[in-house]
C-alpha cells in the first residue's frame, strides 16, 4: 500500500519522441539524377559569373537532353526574357510550370512572360493560380486584379480585391483601389460606397471623410459632402485643409460671399505656408473672378501672402503680372526687377517690365538702362531696342537713336510686332540727320502700314515741301489729312504752304487764316499767313 502510493504520488515520465534525434533517412539518388543536378549547378555558376552565352547554351543543351527538368527550363525562361526574347521565354516557362505547377517562382515567371507578351488571359491565368498556391499573400490579389483589369474585365478585377477583403479585411489600399476602379467605369454609388465602408471600418481617419466628401461633390450630392465636412470640422477645428475644401464646397454650391468668407479662414491659418496660398489663389479662381467679381478678396489675399513670406521674391512674378493686370505699373515695375535679380534669363519678364516702365514716367532713365540690358541678353527682340531709339529721339539724340532701330529692322519683326512704330521712328531720325532718301523709304513703308496716321502723313508732305521736291505728291498727301480732320492747325497749315510754294496762295489763304484762327498763339502760323498775304 505504501509502495502504491508512492508511485502514484510521482509524475509521469516524458516518453521522448522515438524519431525525434533521428536522422532522415538518406534517398537514394541516380547517377543521372546527380548528372543533372551537377550540369545545373555549372549553368548556374556561369550565369552568375557573367558568362551569359555560355550559360544560355549549358541550360538549352540540358533540356534537350533531359527535357523534364524544369529548373532548366525556368533558368533558360529568366535568361530569355532578360535579352527581351519573350516568345521564346514564354516557350520555356510554360514548360516549367506544367513540369512543376505548384513551384511559385516557375508561376512567376510565367507571369511575366505572359505580361510582356500582352496575354491577358494567361496572365489572369497566372495569378489565379498563384492566389492558390499561396492565398495568405495580399499582393498576388493586387496583381489578379490588374491582370483581370489588363483584360478589360473590371468586374473580375473588383472580385479579386473583394477577395482579398474577405480574407484580409477591409484596407485603405483595396478600398481605394476599388473606389478607382469604380470611378473610371462611371459608377460613382458604388464609388463612394467603398469609402463608406472603409470610413466605418476606421471612423478615427478623417481623410476617409475627406475623399468620399470629394466623391460626393463630383456627383453633385452637395448635402452629403457637406455633412463629411462638418465631420472633419467636428473632429479636428484645426485642420488647415477643412476650410479650403468649404471654400470649394460654397463656390459649386453658388454661396460666392461664403466661398470667399472660407477662403479667408483658411489663409489665416498658420500651417498654411505662401507657396500653397499662392497655388491655392492661382486655382481658385478664374481670371474672370480674379480680376472681376472677387478682385477685392482675391487681391487682399495675395498683397498679405506675399508680405508673409520668408522671401517674397520668390512670388514676384506672379504678383508682378497680378498688379500689371490691374494697371498697377509701378508697383508691378519693382516685382518684376525683383523676379528677374533671381532669374535674368526669361525674356517675356524683361519685356513685362519695360512695359510697366513706359506707363512710369519718373523711370523713364530707368526704362533706357533695362531696355539696354535686354537688347544685350536678347539682341533679337523688337521691344528693348525700339524703346532705345524712342528714348534717344525724346531727347533729340537723333544719330543715337538710329542705331538700335536700325538693329531691330535687321532682325525683323515677328508677325509684325512694333514694325509700323519702329519705321516711324526711323524715318524722323533719319530726316532730322540729313539722311533724306532713307527718310522717304521708311515714311512709306510705314504708311503702308498706317495708311490712315494723319499725323505722320501730315509731317511726311511738310517735310517735302521743306525740301522743295515733289511738291505735287505732298499736296495730295496734305489734303487727305484736312478732309480726316478738317479742324486739325497743323494740317491746315501743311497744306494752305504747300500751295503758297506752288504759287497758289488766293487758293491756299482761307486754309491758313483758318489755321491761325484754331491756333491764335502759333508764332509759325503766323508767319506763315504774313508770307501769303504778302505774296499777293
Amino acid at each position: 500500500m505504501v509502495a502504491a502510493a508512492g508511485c502514484s504520488s510521482r509524475k509521469a515520465a516524458v516518453v521522448p519522441d522515438e524519431g525525434r534525434y533521428r536522422r532522415a533517412p538518406i534517398r537514394e539518388v541516380s547517377e543521372e539524377q546527380l548528372k543533372e543536378d551537377s550540369r545545373l549547378i555549372d549553368a548556374l555558376t556561369q550565369q552568375e559569373t557573367g558568362h551569359l552565352d555560355e550559360a544560355l547554351a549549358a541550360y538549352a543543351a540540358l533540356t534537350a537532353e533531359r527535357p523534364g527538368c524544369a529548373a532548366a527550363w525556368y533558368g533558360q525562361a529568366q535568361m530569355l526574357m532578360q535579352r527581351g526574347w519573350t516568345d521564346s521565354a514564354l516557350h520555356c516557362a510554360e514548360r516549367a510550370a506544367a513540369l512543376q505547377d505548384s513551384n511559385v517562382w516557375y508561376r512567376l515567371a510565367l507571369a511575366q512572360c505572359h505580361q510582356r507578351a500582352g496575354d491577358t488571359r494567361g496572365l489572369v491565368a497566372d495569378w489565379e493560380r498563384l492566389t492558390a498556391l499561396r492565398p495568405g499573400v495580399p499582393e498576388y490579389y493586387y496583381e489578379l486584379s490588374n491582370a483581370y483589369l489588363s483584360a478589360g474585365n473590371l468586374d473580375g478585377a473588383v472580385e479579386a480585391l473583394n477577395r482579398a477583403e474577405r480574407r484580409f479585411g477591409i484596407s485603405e489600399p483595396v478600398s481605394l483601389q476599388k473606389q478607382r476602379l469604380w470611378e473610371a467605369a462611371g459608377k460613382s454609388d458604388k464609388a463612394s460606397r467603398e469609402i463608406e465602408a472603409l470610413a466605418a471600418a476606421m471612423p478615427q481617419e478623417k481623410r476617409y471623410n475627406a475623399i468620399l466628401a470629394s466623391s460626393y461633390m463630383k456627383q453633385k450630392k452637395y448635402a452629403k459632402a457637406k455633412q463629411c465636412y462638418d465631420r472633419i470640422l467636428a473632429a479636428d477645428p484645426e485642420d488647415e485643409y477643412i476650410h479650403i475644401q468649404l471654400a470649394e464646397y460654397h463656390k459649386l454650391t453658388g454661396h460666392a460671399a461664403e466661398a470667399d468668407s472660407e477662403l479667408v479662414r483658411a489663409f489665416a491659418h498658420p500651417r498654411l505656408d505662401c507657396r500653397t496660398k499662392i497655388q491655392l489663389l492661382a486655382s481658385f479662381y478664374t481670371e474672370e473672378e480674379f480680376y472681376g467679381s472677387h478682385s477685392a478678396t482675391a487681391f487682399r489675399l495675395l498683397e498679405e501672402t506675399v508680405g508673409q513670406c520668408d522671401d517674397p521674391s520668390e512670388y514676384a512674378l506672379y504678383y508682378g503680372d497680378v498688379l500689371m493686370r490691374q494697371a498697377r505699373y509701378a508697383e508691378a515695375a519693382l516685382q518684376l526687377e525683383k523676379a528677374l535679380e533671381r532669374d535674368s534669363s526669361r525674356y517675356e519678364v524683361w519685356e513685362g517690365l519695360l512695359i510697366c516702365l513706359t506707363e512710369v514716367p519718373e523711370r523713364e532713365d530707368d526704362m533706357a538702362d533695362r531696355a539696354a540690358r535686354a537688347a544685350r541678353l536678347f539682341p533679337m527682340h523688337t521691344l528693348p531696342n525700339y524703346l532705345l531709339g524712342l528714348y534717344a529721339l525724346r531727347h533729340e539724340r537723333y544719330a543715337e537713336a538710329l542705331e538700335p532701330l536700325e538693329r531691330a529692322a535687321k532682325w525683323g519683326f515677328r508677325k509684325g510686332y512694333l514694325e509700323a512704330e519702329t519705321r516711324g521712328l526711323m524715318a524722323e531720325c533719319y530726316y532730322r540727320t540729313g539722311q533724306y532718301d532713307q527718310a522717304w523709304q521708311a515714311f512709306e513703308l510705314y504708311l503702308a502700314l498706317r495708311p490712315d496716321d494723319w499725323g505722320t502723313m501730315n509731317n511726311y508732305a511738310y517735310y517735302l515741301s521743306e525740301q522743295g521736291i515733289e511738291l505735287e505728291k505732298a499736296l495730295a498727301m496734305s489734303r487727305k489729312t484736312i478732309d480726316a480732320e478738317p479742324d486739325n492747325a497743323n494740317s491746315l497749315d501743311t497744306y494752305a504752304w504747300i500751295l503758297h510754294l506752288l504759287g497758289r496762295d488766293a487758293e491756299g489763304l482761307p486754309y491758313m487764316e483758318k489755321a491761325v484762327r484754331l491756333d491764335p498763339k502759333s508764332d509759325t502760323l503766323r508767319r506763315h499767313l504774313e508770307a501769303m498775304k504778302t505774296k499777293q
